[in-house]
């Protein structure tokens, strides 16, 4: 076993371990009253934005190692862009909400569940929009196999 091997074993342990956090962490957001609050509800999206980035990342860093079609190829680059700013944007998300709510509150819509849900889903939409270009652009199949 050299090196290599073992970083990669490393890699995949720590992947795990941050799935199974947020995992946990997801579930006491869920299922506990007490956590149902806005603020909350973005951390459910952050941890939710973590586990699907971790479960990417493990399977475009076994995939690396295989041949695949060109169109395919186009479709993992898409999602390594995805992948690469979900986390960010989650965050951008939830600064955006947490601004508009001491910024704008005597506004009631800062207030309501509503402006979470807008906050979320631009979120979503938008990083999905931004990766784009890996879809439409014309890139030599060369440069896309890694």
């Amino acid at each position: 076993m050299n090196i290599h091997d073992i970083f990669i074993i490393v890699q995949y342990i720590l992947y795990a371990g941050i799935i199974f956090i947020a995992l946990v962490y997801s579930c006491l957001i869920i299922f506990l009253r007490r956590f149902h609050h806005q603020n909350n509800i973005f951390i459910l999206n952050l941890c939710i934005n973590i586990i699907l980035t971790c479960i990417y990342f493990i399977i475009y860093f076994k995939a690396v190692y295989f041949h695949i079609s060109p169109a395919f190829c186009i479709f993992f680059h898409y999602a390594f862009n995805v992948a690469s700013v979900e986390i960010a944007f989650a965050f951008v998300a939830f600064t955006i909400h947490r601004f508009c709510s001491i910024v704008y509150h005597t506004k009631p819509l800062f207030k309501t569940k509503q402006w979470v849900i807008i906050c979320i889903s631009s979120q979503w939409i938008g990083q999905f929009i931004i990766s784009l270009p890996f879809v439409f652009g014309h890139y030599p199949v060369d440069i896309l196999l890694i």
